[in-house]
Formats: C-alpha cells, sequence, structure tokens
C-alpha cells in the first residue's frame, strides 16, 4: 500500500515513544498534553520575540526549529496515544485550499488556539465522548502553517529533536572518547591522579589548598562572597569535568598538561578563552545547585539548565559530548563537593580510564 502521509512522521513516532520519560505515570496524556500547550506557548514566544527584537534576534530560526522540534514529539506521543491510526495518514504538505490566508501573528494565534482546544477535548475525554482525530489534524494543518511562515522544515526539526533526545536519555550510554587520546603522553590529562583538599583558616575567613605528590598545585581559594558557600571548594567540579567529559581547561592549566604542540588545541581549545568559559559554565551551575541543597537526594539534572550549558560550550570540542555525560559530571562533582563540605577537605581520586571520581575523607 502506498503511504500517503509524511513518511518520517512514522518512524519519528515510534523514535519518541522510546524516550518517553512519562509512560509510568497514571496521568500520562494529560501531562502530555501539558507538555504540547508548554511547546505552543514556546513557539509563540520565539514569534514575539523575532518581532519585538527584529534583527537584534539573530537565534530566532534556529530556537524556532527547536521548539517546533519539541512541539512534535509531544504532538506524536499523543497521537500515538489517542488515536494512532491517523499518524500515516497525516498529509506531509499543505494542498492550496489548506493554507492559511491570515496575517502571520492571526495565524500563530489560530494555531495556539487549536491546541487549546485539542487540551479542553483531552481532558473531558472521561466524562465525554469528544472525538479528537479531527482537532488533531487541525492542529497539525495549522503546525504545517506556523512551520512554513518561520520557514522551518518539519523533518528537520523532528530529525533534531531526535538528536537532542538521545543525548539526554540514550538507549545505550557510550562516553565520547578523550579528547586527547592522540596526544602525547606529557599533553594528556592523567589518566589516575589523587588530589587532596586541605581546608585552612585565617581567623574566620576559610581557603583551601588543592596538593597532589605533596606539591601545592594553584592559588588559595576562598569563597569570594560574603555569605560563605563552599565555593573555595569548586575546583573538584573541573576534576569532574576532566573525569565525565575528558574536558577541562582549567585542569590543563594547573597541571601543565596543555596540547602545546598542536597550535590549533592549544589556542583554541587550552587556552585563556576555554578557561573562562568553564569557570562560568561552572559558577552557572552552582548557582542553580545552592537552590537545591547542592543536588543532594536529587538524581537528575533539570533539561533547562543542561540546554543553557550546551549553549554556553558551543564551538569548543567538548560541544560533541551527549547532555548526559553533562548530567553526570554535575552530579557526581556535587556529590563529592557535599562530602569535601562536609568533612573540611580530604583526597579525591580521579580516573579518566574508568570515569570514576571518588573520596576518602
Amino acid at each position: 500500500m502506498t503511504r500517503t502521509g509524511s513518511w518520517w512522521l512514522p518512524d519519528f513516532s515510534k523514535e519518541a515513544k522510546c524516550y518517553d520519560r512519562l509512560l509510568d505515570r497514571g496521568d500520562h496524556t494529560l501531562l502530555l498534553a501539558t507538555g504540547l500547550m508548554g511547546e505552543a506557548g514556546s513557539v509563540l514566544s520565539e514569534l514575539k520575540k523575532e518581532k519585538r527584537e527584529s534583527d537584534a534576534y539573530p537565534v530566532y530560526r534556529n530556537r524556532m526549529h527547536e521548539e517546533i522540534g519539541d512541539f512534535l514529539w509531544y504532538f506524536v506521543r499523543i497521537c500515538d496515544v489517542v488515536a494512532p491510526e491517523i499518524i500515516a495518514d497525516l498529509p506531509s504538505k499543505l494542498t492550496e485550499s489548506d493554507e492559511a490566508k491570515v496575517p502571520p501573528l492571526n495565524l500563530f494565534l489560530e494555531f495556539g488556539a487549536s491546541v487549546g482546544d485539542l487540551l479542553r477535548a483531552l481532558s473531558e475525554r472521561q466524562e465525554t465522548d469528544v472525538p479528537v482525530t479531527p482537532l488533531l489534524q487541525s492542529v497539525w494543518r495549522l503546525l504545517q502553517n506556523v512551520a512554513a511562515v518561520a520557514n522551518v522544515d518539519l523533518s528537520l526539526a523532528a530529525q533534531n529533536n531526535g538528536l537532542k533526545t538521545a543525548s539526554r536519555w540514550p538507549t545505550e550510554m557510550n562516553y565520547v572518547e578523550l579528547f586527547d587520546k592522540e596526544s602525547e603522553e606529557e599533553e594528556q590529562l592523567p589518566r589516575r591522579l589523587q588530589i587532596e583538599f586541605k581546608e585552612r583558616a585565617w581567623g574566620s575567613r576559610k581557603f583551601i589548598i588543592l596538593r597532589c605528590n605533596g606539591i601545592n598545585l594553584g592559588d588559595r581559594l576562598t569563597d569570594n562572597i560574603e555569605d560563605p558557600d563552599g565555593y573555595r571548594y569548586h575546583d573538584i567540579f573541573h576534576f569532574a569535568n576532566a573525569v565525565y567529559l575528558g574536558w577541562s581547561p582549567v585542569i590543563r592549566a594547573l597541571l601543565k598538561c596543555k596540547r602545546k604542540s598542536i597550535s590549533k588545541k592549544d589556542e583554541g581549545q587550552d587556552g585563556a578563552r576555554a578557561m573562562i568559559l568553564e569557570e562560568a559554565v561552572a559558577a552557572i551551575i552552582f548557582s542553580r545547585a545552592k537552590q537545591l541543597s547542592f543536588f543532594d537526594a536529587i538524581d537528575h539534572v533539570d533539561y533547562d539548565l543542561l540546554k543553557t550549558v550546551r549553549e554556553f560550550i558551543e564551538g569548543f570540542e567538548v560541544d560533541v559530548v551527549p547532555l548526559w555525560q553533562w548530567e553526570r559530571s554535575i552530579l557526581n562533582g556535587f556529590k563529592v563537593f557535599r562530602l569535601l563540605r562536609e568533612n573540611a577537605g580530604g583526597h579525591v581520586t580521579l580516573d579518566l580510564t574508568n570515569r570514576t571520581l571518588s573520596y576518602d575523607p
């Protein structure tokens, strides 16, 4: 049988189901509906930003691609749950009669209203036999129109969403190879290393000294804030990055193992700008972590924070590292941070071969 629908949509639907983290929830459909409305709001928000900022908002098209891709994920999941038979038959292209004849802003608002109608029908399904298939078809038609106005390729948006989702929740967790695996030993991050975090005090002012094999490393670190919060131990996050990402310009500088023999690596990946970037990422994550008791009793990092990190490191070698590795670095880094802070120091062992970071008092 010749398929008359969007040939890529059924495949995307199957892929989306593999990454559905809401499946074990009793309110699964309503959670998907809530997510759909949230993503519809993000699509409308991007249009508003583009209208407000105009040429000062160059990321509009990339952001719109991402938001529409996220909307597509929720859309196909809802279709698969409440009306799986329609997925293969949704039209891949707009016909002339389906093309919107209204201004772009009106079109986007109509799109939002259609999503609202769908949500209302889904919420009332238990009490009334509300047909949802026509509403899903209407949302799809309006989404196609919105994508056309925003110059977004729906199949590409779906593809990018799949890559992003796999980066966050992979079916198989295989670490990206260490970036310096081809470098000479003296220009590699040490594959195994023990670092001592020794806490000292001048009066009420506490600071940290890093030591390795009886030798001091770097400068003495304080919290650099009026209300002490333990940031003096923040180098542990750089060590965690080295272990779980295979990347840390700060640690390369600290241990004097920059890739000097490769000028592009030395300047572009191990230089001052990369070090400043890593420090900025550590500070941003730390700020969020303070609100969450430094990830105590929390087993995941929220997706928005991981996406923020991804935006920061774009263009550097570490941008190929999937989000799940970043999550592992953050969670394990803060696990050791809490122990260091609680015990006023200790010994930390890095094993880059086995990707482990361990603590001893």
